[in-house]
């Protein structure tokens, strides 16, 4: 482990707000503010981010912040989306190997709170996306910086706000139709529906065996998790562009969190 920080870190005030992206349905609240926010105020916040990259202002904020990544057996490509955004922004990011106890008593639980205070005094935020729920929520308690469930996994609401955002470049609200195609019931599916619906969109969930020969003006085709497509027209929309919103996205929730904390 490397960039140790001295003294832990105050334990950051978290706006438990309702937005779409709140789902009441998922155990762990959403403890990015960012995206406790309204949708339109979380865009605005990412263009903004954007506006200030392109004219050059932005910088290196997070430079001197350190972002320590908790992987597990199953970690696979959110991992350098996660690390390029930060570094991006000046970040130094440890990657570090970790499995959880397989025994969850109270032995175990010491383990992740040692864990945890250790890192809060080493790192100023950590992504533990790939931890059992309960060893998360340990971490969550016991670092006292802020700690992330996946940022970059096509699960976390950065990834509907970003797809959101793609859609709206290619047309925005009113006016604009989503026809979504697979089950809405999931976590993601209902954060991403609830979250169209306040930017505008006009949602249509697509029936059993229904034709995707729909006039909406965007499909999304959930059909095949994780990796969902969003078409305009009949054609796929630009992925270049897509992973550019979300790491856009994924900066403005690292600035948001670990900068004004």
């Amino acid at each position: 482990m490397t960039g140790i920080k001295p003294g832990a870190a105050a334990s950051p005030t978290f706006a438990f707000v309702k937005s779409a992206l709140f789902d009441p349905h998922v155990q762990a609240p959403l403890r990015e503010p960012l995206l406790a926010k309204s949708i339109f105020e979380t865009f605005v916040a990412v263009d903004r981010l954007r506006a200030g990259a392109r004219a050059g202002a932005l910088g290196h904020p997070l430079r001197g912040k350190n972002l320590a990544l908790l992987l597990g057996p199953d970690s696979g490509a959110e991992v350098p989306v996660l690390r390029r955004a930060a570094q991006d922004l000046g970040a130094r990011v440890a990657e570090l190997r970790f499995t959880a106890p397989a025994d969850p008593g109270a032995p175990a639980r010491d383990d992740v709170r040692v864990l945890a205070r250790m890192l809060g005094r080493m790192y100023d935020a950590v992504d533990c996306g790939h931890l059992p729920p309960a060893a998360a929520r340990q971490v969550e308690q016991d670092a006292a910086v802020p700690v992330y469930r996946g940022l970059a996994l096509d699960d976390h609401p950065a990834r509907v706000v970003a797809d959101l955002m793609t859609l709206r470049e290619q047309r925005s609200p009113p006016g604009a139709s989503i026809l979504f195609l697979g089950d809405p019931s999931t976590v993601r599916g209902r954060r991403f529906v609830a979250a169209a619906r306040e930017a505008e969109f006009d949602v249509r969930i697509a029936g059993r065996g229904q034709s995707t020969r729909d006039d909406a003006t965007f499909l999304v085709d959930a059909t095949h998790s994780p990796h969902w497509s969003l078409l305009a027209s009949a054609c796929p929309v630009d992925e270049a562009r897509r992973a550019e919103n979300h790491r856009s996205v994924i900066q403005a929730v690292l600035l948001d969190t670990i900068v004004k904390g």
